[in-house]
């Protein structure tokens, strides 16, 4: 699947996303973007990767929303057989009281992100690959 594969598919889940997020428990959305692997050719981290740091208007650029754009590449990396942890933290910002951060990490390495960027966050909630609500680490651990 290409850039335009990928795009299409995390825009679609994006938009459906954005109501349900609002009405639907994080747990049961999890839940619900749990894809077996599929046989069809797989999505390549690499390929989500690339797409995940391109620039430009609608629908060259991954979606804002970091928890749509992060359930989306979770369900990608799902049906690629990548095993994928969907991870949620906070952190406290002097121009902001608390702030939430949505993000996927497979292989040990977050997916489109740096782990410097995720350097703040304390994470609160993960899922595994299975859609499975996963023990927070009590130290904070982000990108074991």
């Amino acid at each position: 699947m290409g850039t335009a594969g990928i795009a299409f598919r995390l825009w679609t889940w994006a938009a459906l996303l954005r109501v349900l997020k609002h009405v639907v428990p994080l747990a049961t959305l999890v839940r619900m973007m749990h894809a077996r692997p599929s046989r069809v050719a797989p999505v390549v981290t690499d390929d989500i990767e690339r797409y995940l740091h391109t620039s430009g208007r609608f629908p060259r650029r991954p979606p804002g929303n970091c928890l749509e754009r992060s359930l989306g590449v979770y369900r990608l990396l799902c049906q690629a057989g990548a095993s994928p942890e969907l991870l949620v933290g906070m952190r406290r910002l002097p121009s902001h009281p608390i702030e939430g951060h949505a993000w996927v990490r497979a292989a040990g390495r977050p997916i489109g992100e740096t782990a410097a960027s995720l350097h703040e966050f304390q994470l609160t909630a993960s899922f595994d690959e299975y859609g499975r609500r996963t023990p927070a680490s009590p130290t904070g651990d982000r990108d074991r």
